[in-house]
């Protein structure tokens, strides 16, 4: 069963039951990889040993996939160039700034400024680039997911302050500019209409490529003392799960429901961590998680089911050519429409 909603561009969207289950599976990766990087970063690795780990298993599992493609289309309709800017964004910035965060803050922390924030993000770099309206639905919708965050917020920076390691200030500087650069990606998927295998290959190899130098000569390790259980484990959880499986269904997600309603879906990552916490970390319960759940929730619902509101591009120029029907018989010169998407 499909479902169609209506883009910011106009076109509509058949939403089907693979599209909504790929979602659920963001939504769960995207969880879990918040309270493990957590638990990674503060156990065997340093945050640069984890990042090499992810890059490292991700490469080694699409490298096959990049060979077979024909010479000159590895990375599908992306350029050498488009495909080391979607790299730089979605990989590297992305993980390091997330993971170097994660060895000073708490999980929580991460979850509130990092995914919580993501709607907001998306929605300004919309605005700016594609002139995208913030009004309506779409607006009550941010709203709720911002109350919610809010309840995060304090949650985290109020209830939870007494646990806090000392320094976590580093690591909540961090995690805004990680939602940034990931918010970055996002919109380029919409702009260069970034498939989810081209995207996934150019984030993994070029990643590895570019890290993995800087990562053996200059940065600090203490890999090899880890046990090989966690390096295995965590190479297959953040190497082939958290960046080939989740990069390449969330370019599907956005895709199929556009970037931001996309965002909106994930903001439920921070309450969902929260929750998680509790068996896998020790952390207590809190009503304040419950009501953020339920509020991102909320906003979460509004703006998928809503109907975005017309770029003021498009908008302008639909109230352009209306007009210039109305005020004369004589015709005009067509000028071909813009296309936003």
């Amino acid at each position: 069963m499909a479902v169609t909603l209506a883009g910011s561009d106009g076109a509509s969207r058949r939403i089907g039951p693979a599209d909504i289950a790929s979602a659920i599976v963001v939504v769960a990766i995207w969880t879990l990889f918040l309270v493990l990087s957590r638990q990674g970063v503060k156990g065997s690795f340093t945050p640069w040993d984890l990042a090499f780990v992810r890059f490292g298993f991700a490469a080694a599992v699409v490298l096959p996939v990049f060979l077979w493609r024909p010479a000159g289309q590895r990375f599908g309709k992306l350029t050498l160039g488009r495909a080391l800017v979607v790299a730089l964004f979605a990989g590297v910035g992305l993980t390091c700034l997330i993971f170097t965060g994660l060895s000073f803050a708490p999980a929580a922390h991460a979850a509130v400024l990092t995914t919580g924030t993501l709607p907001f993000s998306v929605a300004i770099l919309g605005w700016w680039m594609f002139g995208d309206r913030i009004a309506g639905r779409k607006l009550l919708s941010l709203g709720l997911i911002l109350v919610g965050v809010l309840c995060m917020a304090w949650y985290a920076f109020v209830s939870a302050a007494a646990g806090a390691p000392e320094g976590a200030w580093r690591g909540d500087i961090l995690f805004p500019f990680a939602s940034a650069s990931w918010a970055v990606f996002v919109m380029l998927v919409r702009r260069w209409g970034i498939g989810a295998v081209d995207a996934t290959l150019a984030t993994a190899l070029i990643s590895f490529v570019l890290y993995a130098p800087v990562y053996l000569l200059f940065l600090p390790k203490q890999m090899m003392a880890a046990p090989w259980l966690d390096i295995v484990w965590n190479g297959v959880f953040q190497g082939i799960f958290a960046l080939v499986v989740s990069m390449s269904l969330y370019t599907r997600v956005v895709q199929a429901f556009g970037p931001s309603r996309t965002t909106m879906i994930t903001a439920v990552c921070p309450s969902l961590a929260a929750l998680i916490a509790v068996p896998v970390l020790g952390e207590p319960l809190s009503a304040l998680v419950l009501m953020g759940l339920a509020a991102v929730t909320a906003g979460m619902v509004v703006g998928v089911s809503s109907r975005p509101q017309a770029t003021a591009t498009a908008a302008t120029a639909a109230t352009g050519a209306t007009a210039a029907a109305a005020t004369t018989a004589a015709p005009a010169p067509s000028v071909p429409a813009q296309r936003l998407v």
